[in-house]
């Protein structure tokens, strides 16, 4: 049932792919007042002539919310509200435009429990970041300068290698900005580098990632995806760095994608917000869940998975938050013509890779060395996220994962514990941290 589920979805999103610009997940949104640039219709062919979107192009996992997408007025919407009116949502001016359900900053730095500072330096301190995205976009610093403005925080100073010249297109350069501006929100100390590949093909795209390792970086983001496909597994090396947490987007169409299926890679899925203080949440009907079809189940998911796989492979997602665009997130975008609401698992996947950021810093501080996601890695973070729900695991590292046992995805259902739909839950950051830095 499950296999003609995930045939019968890549066959649609394929159909779509072919027909529109490419939105992964199949789910094409945009909520823009610029007439002058539509990011739904404008495509890289349309700007880079002699260019033409291959299937085996990688595909943003964003979702625009919609005029029309539900807007929850319960009484989490409230309790997720800071209470100082230096920072509520009642107090942050935004423009019509701008969807009232999304978060702001300070509402995902409460549900998730987000330090503000370590040791007196503020989040993600000392700790290089890595964003894979595509094409250029030269107002990228100017928006990021004008988001952390609105939210009173201080703004990253962004180092763009620009990989595709002149080459844009208003898609990616809306990735971009959820991209920095997510970072910014939840790891504002951390040193942000922004790969900009030359085109959407995964060789311009995996060079761009190639070029992060070459920096020296600490997390390497890349919020995208591609349908599995049979020689996926020829990619392993790239993310096999004992030095290096790779987090790629589980995806938003109920299947799984590459490179998030990678073991060396943690899949980051999405949920949706119910009820607030403290935090509980359901799957997000729209996220990647499931199991690869290549890749063998890796030796950490052994213990924690094997009662909810019923194969021998992969399962992701590995982690989820919050994902689903009637919530998501409020980022800025000059070529949109100001503020938008993005969900999907871009937002997720950013929002742990700032995380990963402050667990580094936790890590860094005390001379530890920083944590991996290659499998075979003493340091590797999955090996210390999947023992948090093995039989011998302490009882103090219980509050450092938030379990979701509500929804389904991917047909599969949530459950306590670990399940498929929504892999180990979601974290209280800053006991992820303190726990990182006991590791």
């Amino acid at each position: 049932m499950n296999g003609l589920t995930i045939s019968v979805r890549r066959s649609a999103c394929l159909a779509v792919l072919l027909l529109a610009s490419g939105l992964y997940g199949c789910k094409i949104s945009v909520n823009s007042d610029n007439d002058n640039d539509n990011a739904d219709n404008e495509t890289p062919a349309q700007q880079n002539e002699g260019y033409v979107p291959a299937e085996d192009d990688f595909q943003h996992a964003y979702v625009l919310a919609t005029d029309d997408a539900p807007v929850e007025t319960s009484s989490f919407r409230q309790t997720m509200s800071l209470q100082s009116s230096a920072s509520s949502v009642s107090s942050v001016s935004l423009t019509s435009s701008t969807p009232p359900g999304a978060w702001t900053p300070q509402q995902f730095q409460q549900a998730y429990n987000v330090p503000a500072s370590l040791n007196g330096k503020p989040a993600g301190y000392g700790v290089k970041v890595a964003v894979i995205t595509a094409y250029h976009y030269s107002n990228m610093q100017n928006d990021l300068n004008k988001f952390a403005a609105q939210y009173s925080l201080n703004p990253i100073k962004l180092n763009i290698i620009n990989q595709a010249g002149n080459i844009t297109n208003s898609n990616w350069s809306l990735q971009s900005n959820l991209s920095v501006q997510m970072i910014n929100a939840i790891s504002p100390g951390a040193t942000v580098y922004v790969i900009e590949a030359k085109t959407t093909n995964q060789s311009d795209m995996l060079t761009a990632v190639t070029t992060a390792v070459n920096l020296g970086v600490n997390i390497i983001l890349m919020p995208f995806g591609i349908s599995e496909y049979a020689a996926e597994g020829s990619r392993a090396y790239l993310f096999q760095n004992s030095q290096i947490v790779f987090v790629a987007a589980a995806g938003n169409n109920g299947v799984v994608n590459f490179p998030a299926t990678s073991p060396d890679v943690v899949a980051v899925g999405g949920t949706t917000p119910n009820s607030g203080s403290p935090l509980v949440e359901s799957a997000w009907g729209e996220t990647g869940a499931g199991m690869s079809v290549y890749q063998p189940m890796p030796s950490y998911q052994v213990s924690a998975v094997q009662k909810a796989n019923t194969t021998a492979f992969r399962s992701v997602p590995d982690l989820v938050f919050n994902a689903d665009p009637s919530y998501g997130a409020r980022i800025y975008s000059s070529i949109a013509g100001g503020w938008l609401g993005f969900g999907g698992t871009s937002v997720s996947s950013t929002l742990f890779a700032g995380a990963v950021a402050i667990a580094n810093q936790a890590r860094r501080n005390i001379n530890k060395p920083m944590l991996s996601s290659s499998h075979t890695s003493p340091n590797s973070i999955h090996k210390f996220l999947y023992q948090l729900v093995s039989a011998n695991a302490g009882s103090n590292t219980a509050a450092v994962l938030n379990d979701v046992v509500d929804g389904h995805a991917g047909g599969y259902s949530t459950g306590p514990g670990y399940d498929i739909a929504t892999g180990l839950g979601s974290l209280d950051v800053e006991k992820f941290a303190q726990y990182m830095a006991n590791q």
